[in-house]
């Protein structure tokens, strides 16, 4: 009983997170992405804004 339980919660673990590569791969695509919202964000703060007379 507790193998099947433990192969029970394996096979949910692996629905609900992936697999090590998938996860790594959302991992790397996170970083990606937090990295670009920074540099956007910091040039975004640099722009002057309102009307230049």
């Amino acid at each position: 009983m507790a193998a099947e339980t433990a192969a029970e919660l394996l096979a949910q673990a692996k629905k609900d997170y992936g697999t090590p590569a998938e996860r790594a791969e959302r991992a790397v695509e996170a970083r990606v992405q937090s990295g670009l919202a920074r540099a956007h964000g910091n040039a975004a703060a640099g722009t002057p804004r309102g009307r230049r007379a």
